[in-house]
This record gives C-alpha cells, structure tokens and sequence, in this order.
C-alpha cells in the first residue's frame, strides 16, 4: 500500500510539473500573440559561467556562426551555422570576460581579440588583451594562436569602431572598474582607451591611447555613429549615467558629453547606469535604453529633451529584473521601428521584449523565455538570411547558449 502510495506521488509531482512548464509555454506564446514568433533551439546546455556572446562569419562559409565564452570554469568556443557543431577557439586564456571579432592581419578571415583574467576583486592585476589568430582551418585547428595586445586591470568590454574617421577600426577597451577601486564605491576613475591595429603584428605590444578617466564602475559599451560625420562615437554607461564621447568634436581631442544621469537615489553600488543601446522610433526619434541601477531591476528609456542644452528625459518602463544583465535594441518585426530586449541574470531568469505601443502610450511587454535562461550576454543578428533578426542568449546561471529563431509575422 505505502508503495503504491509512492508511486501515485510521484506520478502526480510529475504532472504538476509538466502542466507548469505546459502553462508556462502557452503563457509566452500567449504574450507573443500579435507580434513575431520565435523558435527556441539550445545551442549548449554544459557553458557553465557562461558570459558572453558575438556573431561572425568564423570559417567563411557566407553563414554567421555565434561565439561565445565563459569566464569561470574558461571556455572560449564558437559554434558552425546551420548545424551548431560547437569548435574550440582557445583553451589557454583564464578568466574571460569578452571577445570583438575583426579580420586584423587583413587576410580575409576573422579574427578574435579576448579579454580575459577578469577578477572584479582584484583591481590592480590582470585584465589581459590578446588577438587570436584564425588559422584559416578553424573546424580543424582548435587552438588558435594568441598574440598579446595590453594588460589593463579589470577590461571588461571590447567593441571596434572607426572612431577617428580614418576608415580603419580601432580597439575600444572599457574596464570596468579604476585601477585600485575596492567594493562597494568603486571611487576611482578608469581609462577607457584606444588601440590602432599596428603595421607591424609581430610588435610586442599595441600602443593605446588613454581617450577619458572621468568614469566610475562602467558596465556598458556602445559603438555608433551618433552626428554623421563620419566617426564612430562612443556611449558608456556608469556609476554617473550615460555619456557620449566624441574625437576632434566641439574643439575638443575628446568631447564629453552627458546624455543622462541614471538613477541616482541610492547608495553605491546601487546606482547609475549599467547595460545600454540606442535605437529609435516609428517617427524616426533616437531613443536610449539602459538596465538600472549597475545590475539592477529596472528598464529605462531616453528621450532628447525638448532643451539640447538638457539631459534626456527619463522614464522606467519596467521594474521587476533581478540583475538585470544583457540588453539590445532592434526592428524585430520590420516595422521600422526598434524594440528593446533585455535579459535577467538571477531568478527568476527571464528574456523579454518590449514593444512600443501604437498610440505612444508606454511600451507593451513580451515574455521570450521566463525561466530557461538566467541571461549573462545578447548578440542580435538574421543568423539564417530570411530578413528577421533573429537573438542569440547565453546564460550564466543556467548554464546555457541559446538561438532564438524569428520565424517573422
């Protein structure tokens, strides 16, 4: 009796956890109804510390494949469109925490330059650069070669840009923190920095050049062009908000800007800015959006201010992430307006969408995946060519990568 007992027991568990996961389906399918859909395929469920992802056309097949690393136990690794075979890019580095793909010795492959030994604790070390050279086999070569760029304490995110107007790509490099900054006020400014790729690639080192130190704990990076005039800009959102700098603008090596101030009625760390993108309305308006405080809860959206002279108007929109940790903006639905996506690392995981409302009145939110993946990093792409970005998610505390295929309308 007591066994027949157990086994009705289990059986019943059983079903109330398959009806939850069956509620939870139909919840987001329902959530999505009138927008695009999505098929969720799982790339790798074994990326344990999982961090961050990028696309590229790695082995020059015409097809974007997605790349991606963990920080803790290493991982670097990208994996082949369309059969998402997974291929070791390196296995020496330790510590890595981000990657920007570019064909820097200019023989038509792409490369990788990783960040790696990461420790926030540890402010006055690591923070190593390197370039990895594609062998030109890379299904086959499964360790790409490493050439050492600089170290710079805690460098924590890479983006290239055109950010002289000289038609070539520079390294941009954000650390996070200031050199000798210690929890919880990170009162110390940081370098952000420049690299040229150098004529001669067998140099030791890459000569960088030091743009601003006036930043606090900066967590985001954006790289855009923002007036035109043909340089890259940059965007990076701190401890004090968002700010935009500028090279040879308004009679300045580097002008500064700020666009806003982020959240600021709390104390450290629980304040500024951390995630950000810019993207714009139907109306053709740029907006930007931020994840605030620094791995906070809530989803924020500038607007130009009526006053230039202003910062941006400032409106949440969301106030429910827990460690809110990925965020991106893209016409998903090719209605020529963007929307925000935006990922929660802690639980509850959650990956969603928000939609600008027709009438302009707020944004309309749209769950993606509410428990599947805790999000650590986004990379936003069309990965199959048929006209629909499409969303690549990596999760840290769920252990997984993960390819969002928008199937359109």
């Amino acid at each position: 009796m007591r066994k027949t007992n157990r086994v009705m027991l289990i059986l019943k568990l059983k079903f109330l956890l398959l009806f939850a996961g069956l509620l939870t389906a139909c919840q987001v399918v329902d959530a999505q109804r009138g927008f695009v859909n999505f098929d969720k395929v799982t790339l790798d469920d074994e990326m344990r510390g999982g961090y961050g992802v990028e696309v590229a056309d790695v082995d020059g097949d015409g097809l974007n494949d997605i790349i991606a690393l963990a920080t803790n136990p290493a991982q670097f690794v990208w994996y082949k469109n369309p059969t998402w075979d997974k291929y070791t890019i390196s296995t020496v580095a330790q510590g890595n925490i981000d990657a920007a793909p570019h064909d820097i010795d200019g023989d038509g492959d792409v490369d990788m330059v990783l960040a790696s030994a990461f420790n926030l604790g540890a402010s006055t070390e690591g923070g190593l650069l390197h370039w990895l050279e594609n062998p030109g086999n890379p299904t086959s070569n499964q360790e790409w070669e490493m050439h050492y760029i600089d170290a710079v304490p805690t460098t924590h995110r890479i983006k290239w840009g055109d950010i002289n107007g000289d038609g070539k790509l520079e390294l941009v490099n954000l650390p996070i923190i200031g050199i000798g900054a210690t929890s919880p006020k990170y009162d110390v400014d940081l370098q952000l920095k420049a690299y040229s790729v150098p004529d001669d690639l067998t140099a030791e080192s890459w000569t960088g050049v030091v743009l601003d130190q006036s930043l606090q704990l900066s967590h985001g990076l954006k790289i855009m062009y923002w007036d035109g005039d043909g340089r890259d800009d940059i965007l990076a959102a701190s401890f004090f908000g968002v700010h935009l700098f500028q090279l040879a603008t308004k009679s300045q090596a580097v002008a500064r800007t700020q666009i806003a101030a982020g959240k600021q009625d709390a104390d450290r760390p629980a304040i500024g800015s951390s995630e950000i993108d810019v993207g714009k309305l139907a109306d053709g308006s740029r907006i930007v959006a931020t994840v605030e405080p620094w791995h906070g809860n809530e989803v924020v959206v500038y607007t130009q201010a009526t006053d230039p002279n202003q910062l941006w108007d400032r409106v949440v929109i969301e106030t429910e992430f827990v460690n809110g940790h990925g965020l991106l903006m893209a016409d998903l639905n090719n209605d020529g307006a963007d929307e925000i996506i935006v990922g929660g690392r802690s639980q509850h995981y959650q990956l969603a969408i928000y939609q600008r409302r027709d009438d302009g009145a707020g944004w309309r939110r749209i769950d993606l995946d509410i428990g599947g993946i805790g999000v650590s990093g986004l990379a936003i792409e069309d990965m199959n060519g048929d006209g629909y970005m499409d969303i690549v998610g990596i999760g840290s505390g769920t252990r997984n990568v993960v390819y969002y295929q928008n199937s359109g309308l």
